[in-house]
C-alpha cells in the first residue's frame, strides 16, 4: 500500500509528463494501488485516478474499478468524494460510461447525498 508521501510523488511524475504521461504506467498503478490504504490514501486516489484516466487505456478495467470501489467505500465522507471526483471527470473523458459501469446506481447508496446536489444542478 503506498503512502500518502508516494502518492505525491507519483502524482508529480505524471503531471510533469505533459505529453509523455502515458509512458509512466507504474506511477498510474501506485496510485491504482492507494485504493487500498487509508482514508488519505483512498482519497488522494479517488483524485488522482479519473485525472490521468484517459492516458492509460490499457489499465482502464483496474481504474474503472478502484475508482467504483472508493465510490462504494464503508467511509461515507470517502465514498461521496470518490462520487464527487468521479462526476467532475465525468465531462472530460467518454470512457467512464463505456459498457455497463453502474455508476448512477451508486448515488443512492450514499447516505446524505443531498448536501452534494446543489453542485450539479
Amino acid at each position: 500500500m503506498p503512502t500518502v508521501e508516494e502518492l505525491y510523488r507519483n502524482y508529480g511524475i505524471l503531471a510533469d509528463a505533459t505529453e509523455q504521461v502515458g509512458q509512466h504506467k507504474d506511477a498510474y498503478q501506485v496510485i491504482l494501488d492507494g485504493v487500498k490504504g487509508g482514508t488519505k490514501e483512498k482519497r488522494l486516489a479517488a483524485q488522482f485516478i479519473p485525472k490521468f484516466f484517459k492516458h492509460f487505456p490499457e489499465l482502464a478495467d483496474s481504474a474503472i474499478n478502484a475508482q467504483l470501489d472508493l465510490c462504494e467505500d464503508e467511509d461515507v465522507s470517502t465514498s461521496l468524494f470518490s462520487i464527487v471526483m468521479s462526476l467532475i471527470y465525468l465531462n472530460t473523458t467518454t470512457h467512464w460510461i463505456a459498457g455497463d459501469v453502474p455508476l448512477h446506481g451508486l448515488l443512492p447508496s450514499a447516505k446524505n447525498l443531498m448536501f452534494f446536489i446543489p453542485l450539479y444542478v
